[in-house]
């Protein structure tokens, strides 16, 4: 070896000797200048101080007997995964038997579903789930079941059957809204009515009926509908020029017969929750194809009495159809497939038949050994959500199903609830829950990588805390960036995979709960706008346990993201990333459970200088941390007066260069620095 490079080699290690953590490595730009800084976090002695929830979808998530769907098996066998992740809880997915793949028209909120598997099946991954640290929660839907639900089933049967005060029915709903008939819609009075979330339901069954159509004045048609003792026949005739058909029930469409002289007729076994359209073409839907009644309209149809379709080139269903022995029956959510409960007047809620078998069949579950529940669209329980009804309902259930939890727990039970609002409308439902979700979070994550303003970050993040602290001191912040009901945080973002890490960067290391939603640390992608099942795609873990769920994805997704197999091969990784960010946030209780504090510089006051720069201390006790982020798309070099110890963790290239009485830190486009300050 040369002289010169001996000489070279001892001065690079007395200079690295005599330099604080973090470890040196040569910054190309700016060589002997700054070093770059290197993770050297304390020893995780496995207590997961952090409370991050990762939520799956059961169904999508691991399939272990090969039959497409996931299941108990498949989702134990994963656990280590999930382990690896730093969760202390994994929330489920509705897991209960029910009418669509999602599970939120549960049937019967008592059992599992048989596609996933056993009740016993569940209590063993629960156990295998506490042997490594993790609870369970499940998501429990209270605002509506299911039609199919035995419960409504039972309730359709007879206007006196006792299951009929389980959920919302009328005869007349805009005159007993407009009356205050309604408890569950009491507070908006005559502006709750909407046509288009109240459906007909036969007590009866089916009913024959015919329908007389008079097309003499094509502008105008005109419809009789009668009971009648006997159905016709289907239609054999299969011309279609000036055909006319009658469409109902569950996609039943039947050809009317022509009597001539532009009048058709037919007489048909008819049922149908949202009652019917007389078309004219059975493919095309628009350019005026589908008659029915117009849904503002005032008056109900009458048997035995014409009247005037109404058509547009997006013509309603006719949802005031009311067939002899029928009722209507509300479901907030416009879709006949969900039937909303009823628990009258939330001053006396809990006495209600619908309130108590729930909380019944709440107690099945926290015997099998789950933690907690996610309450799905709370605010959509009690029709006004801006009241304090649905508040006061929410701690009448906690309060209700935490008494039988506290019988064998030592502690409350876990419950978040879903309000899909900003934090102003959030934080009144404090006043009923411990924990709710704070969709702000990301909204104002997502704008503040756009706008390239890291600076406003934890001012936001402070100023949902205050709001909140009125209403409930002991609040708990379930931070999120997107869940099953969003686009994906990556595509929102641009498709971009540096402005994905910086956002699960900030999310680890803000305030709050933080829960990850199943593909977010593999960076998936998916839009919302294409279906849901776009942002409910199945994980690839390169091996047999992936769904079937991959015929509504995004193509370019297994090729742009890759399996679980090679994401963890790779040490610069989306998932890496998650896992390295939340080791660090279960070893240090300030970032697991510290305050958050804006810093005295780098800050909302002073964002004329670097506006980029989010920056915050998270403190606990005598440790502090000072968390860096870089939101804009340029490299930039602050200078701080902290003391730094070491960097714990960090994402993308950080330079630091420590100078007499203070440090430069030089960071990289969308890179993220957590320091130890002494």
């Amino acid at each position: 070896m040369k002289k010169s490079a001996i000489f070279l080699c001892a001065l690079f290690l007395i200079f690295a000797s005599c330099r604080k953590d973090p470890t040196p490595g040569s910054d190309p730009n700016d060589e002997g200048s700054f070093v770059r800084v290197t993770d050297a976090p304390r020893a995780w002695d496995g207590n997961k101080r952090a409370d991050i929830t990762y939520q799956l979808l059961v169904y999508s998530f691991a399939d272990k007997d090969g039959d497409g769907w996931g299941d108990f098996q498949g989702l134990t066998d994963k656990l280590d995964y999930i382990d690896q992740l730093g969760a202390a809880a994994v929330w489920l997915s509705p897991i209960h038997p029910a009418m669509s793949y999602h599970g939120y028209d549960v049937t019967d909120y008592a059992r599992v579903n048989d596609t996933y598997g056993t009740m016993e099946g569940f209590r063993a991954f629960v156990r295998a789930a506490h042997q490594r640290g993790i609870k369970v929660y499940l998501d429990y839907v209270i605002n509506h079941s299911g039609r199919e639900h035995w419960w409504f089933s039972e309730a359709i049967r007879s206007g006196d059957n006792p299951f009929r005060d389980y959920y919302i029915f009328s005869d007349d709903p805009r005159a007993d809204i407009t009356a205050g008939n309604i408890p569950m819609i009491r507070t908006e009075g005559a502006s709750g009515y909407d046509s288009g979330q109240w459906f007909t339901v036969s007590t009866t069954g089916s009913t024959i009926l015919k329908f007389a159509l008079d097309w003499s004045n094509a502008s105008q048609p005109r419809l009789t509908v009668t009971e009648t003792g006997t159905r016709d026949p289907d239609n054999p005739d299969p011309s279609v020029e000036n055909a006319k058909y009658l469409y109902f029930g569950d996609g039943v469409m039947k050809k009317m017969y022509h009597l001539g002289a532009d009048q058709y007729e037919l007489s048909v076994e008819f049922s149908s929750s949202w009652g019917f359209l007389i078309r004219t073409s059975t493919t095309e839907w628009n350019n005026k194809t589908k008659y029915g009644a117009q849904s503002q309209s005032s008056a109900r149809i009458s048997f035995g009495k014409p009247f005037v379709l109404y058509t547009h080139d997006d013509a309603g269903n006719v949802h005031d159809l009311q067939m002899p022995g029928s009722t209507m029956f509300h479901s907030h959510f416009w879709t006949n497939w969900f039937a909303d409960l009823n628990f009258g007047d939330v001053e006396t809620s809990e006495n209600s038949p619908a309130f108590k078998a729930l909380v019944e069949d709440a107690k099945v579950w926290i015997d099998a050994g789950i933690d907690g529940f996610r309450l799905d669209a709370v605010k959509h329980i009690y029709h006004n959500e801006h009241s304090d009804e649905n508040p006061v309902f929410l701690n009448k259930f906690y309060q209700a199903v935490n008494t039988y939890y506290r019988q064998t727990r030592d502690h409350d039970i876990y419950m978040v609830g879903e309000v899909f609002s900003g934090y102003e409308q959030v934080a009144p439902y404090y006043k009923g829950l411990p924990a709710l979700f704070e969709f702000s979070f990301w909204y104002r994550l997502k704008w503040a990588l756009e706008a390239q303003t890291g600076c406003y970050f934890a001012k936001d993040v402070l100023t949902f805390q205050n709001t909140y602290k009125p209403y409930r001191e002991d609040y708990i912040r379930a931070t999120k960036l997107t869940n099953h009901d969003e686009s994906r945080a990556r595509t929102e973002l641009g498709n971009s995979l540096a402005r994905t890490k910086l956002a699960a960067a900030v999310l680890l290391t803000s305030a709050g709960s933080p829960f990850v939603y199943y593909g977010e640390e593999m960076g998936y992608i998916g839009s919302k706008s294409n279906d849901d099942l776009y942002v409910r795609s199945p994980l690839y873990w390169g091996d047999g346990y992936t769904t079937n769920f991959t015929d509504r994805i995004d193509p370019a997704l297994s090729t742009v993201v890759g399996t679980v197999k090679t994401q963890e091969a790779d040490s610069t990784s989306m998932l890496q990333l998650y896992r390295k960010f939340a080791r660090v946030r279960n070893t240090y209780p300030a970032m697991a459970y510290g305050t958050m504090t804006e810093h005295p510089l780098y800050n909302d006051k002073s964002s004329s200088a670097f506006p980029q720069i989010g920056a915050w201390y998270r403190i606990s006790g005598s440790e502090t941390l000072l968390v860096l982020h870089n939101f804009g798309q340029n490299q930039l070099t602050i200078s701080i007066e902290d003391q730094i110890r070491n960097a714990v963790v960090s994402n993308g290239n950080v330079y630091v260069q420590e100078e007499k009485d203070y440090t430069r830190v030089k960071m990289d486009a969308y890179s993220s620095v957590v320091f130890d300050i002494k």
